[in-house]
């Protein structure tokens, strides 16, 4: 285990946003979101409302550059691990100015904060709250060959950001904002490289580089790049970054073509020194005017980190031509935002919480939908348990398949199935969080939806709850843009689902058998993960020869839902009948015994007849 300046693992991230609302004159942290907002809360009237956000481990993004002329929010998840839609949803409700006035969310392309910002957007309409959102796809090293999955984001996204504050502040509306940013995002492109790797609090080191290797285009959660090179001069790693970003051969190119002007950030990914950056900075500047490509602005310093990274990245914004050139107005606005190049600084202040009341999404639930008689109640419940005992039993099985899994002791009070499925989004959101927590939070608020407006009878709440699980899992499809074959859950899931075809006439034992039958569909769905290529999420990145082990998501699946099933069989199966016994044929009288005299009489009978 690597050794960090830190009190506790699980702490970090909470204590790393007081220190910095402590040493920051106009921050507040909301309640007990992981959300920085302006100490004046919400964006001024007709002005629109900025909130960008991602991991932890990745400061001083976002939370830094909240303030006047940059972001009027930022919420932060947990250490490389999305935050949850609720916290998002309560930035977007604390952050906007008016009823009116709209949110932009800015989010860096990776398929954790795609799904919860997506659903916080949503949930958000479902409000009556305007909203859009800019996805940045900057990278230049590698793609994800599957179109659904595109570039990462990386640190060209904060153009994004600072652009976006500028035009806030001067009044823009939201449609032409985020038009603004469609187009400008086309015009920037990034490239990283590092010397080591880095290590999450309390764990081991992402992956490990010899003394003389580096990693080039890697991305900014310990994912590998795309190859190694040898240990080389600053002059030459430079020289091999701005190659590769501009080859021509690759699907990821960024052409600079001689006569260009460009912005460039020289973002330190978290581990090199004040002295290692001006000399990269140093190097960057005079081989780009070596292609004559004129740098116009330069912004250096720690702005998107990776933890302890002893590495840089290298992010550009075209701002030539007439179409692009008024851009640098953008990036010239003033900014209050605490870190971002050349911030205003004055006195601090140790400042209390904000009230986050009204905004969080708590532990109340209204009772809606359809209500559940005494039996359907206990079979909730027993579905229930025996799906997180499951996963309990398992969890050292998933955590081989995917470092990223955790099971969390849930507790839920059972009244309607529409308010369990919304309580077990709640907990998926902000007990499991990442990736997982998202996709499951999106499938049991679209289930909740679909089973509340459901229009098949109550008294075949078999056919309802397949009904409505469906509808779930293409949500999770639309948001994640997985299909069945991408490995991921879907393989196990899907399968199993459209296998299972209750009847309203189906009796229990009928039912149980054909949930029965669909938990081995899930499992054979499962294991055929091991053999399929990544095309969606984190693993789509990774070289297909390191993904051997059945995927995680799929066999977490399996393995709930056979411990769920089993569970309601121990529960519910119904003794089959008796056979009624078979009748014994009757057997036929064995004849009287003859009497002696007729005996004797035969006997002689038959001696007169021998003798003659």
């Amino acid at each position: 285990m690597s050794k960090k300046l830190i009190n506790h693992p699980d702490d970090c991230v909470d204590e790393a946003l007081e220190g910095l609302v402590m040493t920051h004159l106009g921050l507040r942290i909301l309640g007990s979101q992981r959300v920085v907002i302006h100490e004046s809360g919400r964006a001024p009237n007709g002005k629109i409302a900025v909130v960008a956000g991602g991991g932890g481990g990745h400061e001083p993004y976002a939370a830094g550059f909240v303030g006047q002329g940059l972001l009027t929010a930022a919420v932060v998840g947990q250490v490389f691990s999305s935050p949850p839609a609720g916290s998002i949803l309560a930035a977007i409700r604390a952050a906007r100015s008016s009823e009116n006035d709209g949110v932009l969310l800015i989010v860096i392309n990776y398929t954790g904060d795609r799904l919860n910002f997506g659903l916080a957007l949503e949930r958000a309409r479902m409000e009556d709250i305007r909203v859009k959102m800019v996805i940045c796809d900057d990278d230049c090293a590698l793609s994800s060959p599957f179109k659904a999955v595109g570039r990462r984001g990386l640190a060209g996204s904060l153009f994004l950001m600072k652009a976006a504050g500028a035009l806030a502040e001067r009044g823009d509306p939201l449609d032409s904002m985020a038009h603004v940013l469609e187009e400008m995002k086309h015009s920037i492109g990034t490239i990283g490289a590092s010397l080591t790797s880095c290590s999450v609090p309390g764990g081991e080191v992402m992956f490990r580089l010899e003394d003389d290797e580096i990693e080039l285009g890697l991305g900014i959660h310990g994912e590998a790049g795309v190859k190694r090179i040898q240990m080389m001069t600053a002059s030459n790693i430079v020289e091999e970054m701005l190659n590769r970003m501009t080859d021509s051969d690759s699907s990821c190119s960024f052409p600079l073509p001689a006569g260009c002007s460009v912005a460039l950030i020289v973002n330190n990914l978290g581990g090199l020194s004040i002295m290692e950056m001006y000399i990269a900075a140093r190097e960057a500047i005079k081989q780009l005017e070596s292609r004559e490509v004129e740098v116009v602005r330069c912004y250096v310093g720690h702005l998107m980190t990776s933890l302890e990274m002893r590495g840089l990245q290298l992010s550009m914004l075209r701002v030539d031509g007439d179409e692009r050139c008024w851009w640098l107005s953008l990036l010239d606005a003033p900014t209050s935002a605490p870190l971002w190049p050349h911030p205003l600084y004055q006195g601090r202040t140790t400042p209390e919480k904000l009230s986050d009341d009204g905004y969080r999404w708590d532990h109340h639930f209204e009772n809606r939908g359809p209500s559940l008689g005494e039996k359907g109640q206990l079979a909730l419940k027993v579905a229930i348990d025996g799906a997180a005992a499951a996963l309990e039993s398992n969890v050292d099985c998933l955590n081989e398949y995917d470092s990223g899994c955790a099971v969390r002791e849930i507790e839920l009070v059972l009244e309607y199935p529409c308010t369990v499925l919304q309580q077990l989004c709640y907990l998926m959101e902000n007990k499991v969080g990442g990736t997982s927590g998202a996709i499951y939070g999106i499938l049991f608020a679209a289930t909740a939806k679909a089973f509340e407006d459901s229009n098949i009878s109550e008294e075949a709440m078999a056919d309802r709850w397949a009904h409505a699980f469906k509808i779930g899992l293409e949500a999770v499809m639309n948001y994640g843009k997985a299909e069945p074959g991408d490995r991921t859950l879907l393989d196990a899931f899907l399968p199993a689902l459209e296998y299972f075809q209750p009847c309203s006439k189906s009796c229990t034992n009928e039912i149980l058998d054909g949930l029965l039958a669909a938990c081995s569909v899930a499992e054979d769905g499962a294991e055929k993960t091991s053999g399929m290529r990544a095309r969606v999420g984190r693993a789509s990145f990774v070289n297909e020869e390191l993904v051997t082990k059945p995927d995680a998501g799929a066999s977490a699946v399996a393995f709930w839902l056979r411990g769920a099933v089993t569970a309601l069989e121990l529960e519910f199966r119904e003794p089959e009948p008796e056979p009624e016994p078979e009748q014994e044929p009757e057997q036929e009288p064995e004849p009287a015994p003859r009497s002696r005299s007729s005996s004797s009489s035969s006997s002689s009978s038959s001696s007169s007849s021998d003798e003659e």
